[in-house]
């Protein structure tokens, strides 16, 4: 398989921004992606005139700016998630500084769209880039059609909506919370004579990273941290952070906990030598991307996973639960 092909598979956040830019372009206004279903009817409506909630929701009247969603998460699964979308204004830019509220339709009849629930999104930023995602935990009660509006205002008074559709896959090829992580034997420096430059792509690898292989920490009787990322051959910019959000936790917890990380190629430090040949972690867990990290329990069984963009805030909230803390 060739460089371009690989990394065409692998990355499909980016090649869904690539999609939505280009149609933007063809267009004159926004479009969904084609991987995408059809946007929910402008006709839906949002609320009844009986609702009652704690925030205010935009009015037709007040849209003076149009907006582009993608769905960050190259697959959602039955269960808990976590939700996340890019947006982009007409003009393709990507917005940082909004304040974002989800509403989500049942979409089981796809004439008759059902207001199932709605939440406010969390905003998390790139440390040392110009990406920013918005994002929601949640559990989805059942598998097949979904629908999300987004709601975006801006500091300038400026608003926009759209709404998109999307599908929650009944199970996943990869390993979702409640299924047990398998007993992989994932590389170890002892493996490489100690020669971490063979086993990851780190600037400055953590060698505490490489110690355990994956199945000796799921049964050490600690939770564990896995960590899918390549932070040399990333194409999304997303690698890097995660490698050091990983550390920062690992600083933190690396006396309760165990810490693994795995490169998503095989051949390093050159991996094109090999072709860009996926490891063979990657392959058994499934991934289409990365980076991916896993939180492990320490009987072994998965508790929570999260796919691109993410921070330490956002993973530890799970480690202190998992730690009793």
């Amino acid at each position: 398989m060739s460089y371009m092909m690989v990394v065409l598979r692998r990355y499909a956040y980016l090649i869904l921004i690539l999609l939505v830019l280009l149609l933007a372009a063809c267009s004159g206004g926004p479009a969904p992606a084609p991987e995408f279903a059809t946007p929910l009817a402008n006709q839906v409506e949002v609320h009844s005139d009986e609702t009652e909630d704690d925030h205010s929701h935009l009015e037709a009247a007040g849209l003076t700016g149009e907006l582009q969603v993608v769905v960050v998460p190259t697959e959602l699964v039955a269960g808990p998630e976590r939700f996340a979308v890019g947006l982009f204004d007409a003009e393709g830019n990507m917005i940082h500084d909004a304040s974002v509220h989800f509403h989500y339709y049942d979409l089981s009849d796809p004439e008759q769209a059902v207001l199932e629930s709605e939440a406010d999104a969390y905003r998390l930023q790139e440390p040392e880039g110009p990406t920013t995602i918005y994002a929601h935990e949640r559990p989805f009660e059942r598998a097949g059609d979904w629908g999300v509006e987004v709601e975006a205002r801006r500091p300038d008074g400026s608003a926009a909506r759209s709404r998109i559709g999307f599908r929650v896959a009944a199970d996943s090829d990869s390993y979702t919370p409640g299924e047990r992580a398998p007993a992989l034997r994932t590389p170890t420096l002892a493996d490489v004579n100690q020669d971490a430059s063979l086993i990851s792509s780190a600037a400055e690898p953590n060698l505490a990273f490489y110690e355990l292989s994956l199945h000796q920490a799921i049964s050490n009787g600690k939770p564990t941290l896995l960590l899918f990322a390549t932070p040399a051959f990333c194409q999304t910019r997303f690698c890097g952070p995660a490698y050091e959000t990983a550390n920062r936790l690992h600083q933190e917890y690396g006396d309760r906990m165990n810490f693994i990380h795995v490169e998503v190629f095989t051949g390093l430090p050159n991996p094109a030598q090999s072709g860009f040949k996926l490891a063979p972690a990657v392959e058994a867990f499934g991934l289409e991307s990365d980076p991916w990290a896993y939180l492990i329990d320490d009987q072994g069984t998965v508790v929570y996973r999260v796919e691109g963009l993410f921070t330490a805030e956002e993973i530890e909230r799970h480690v202190q639960a998992q730690l009793g803390l």
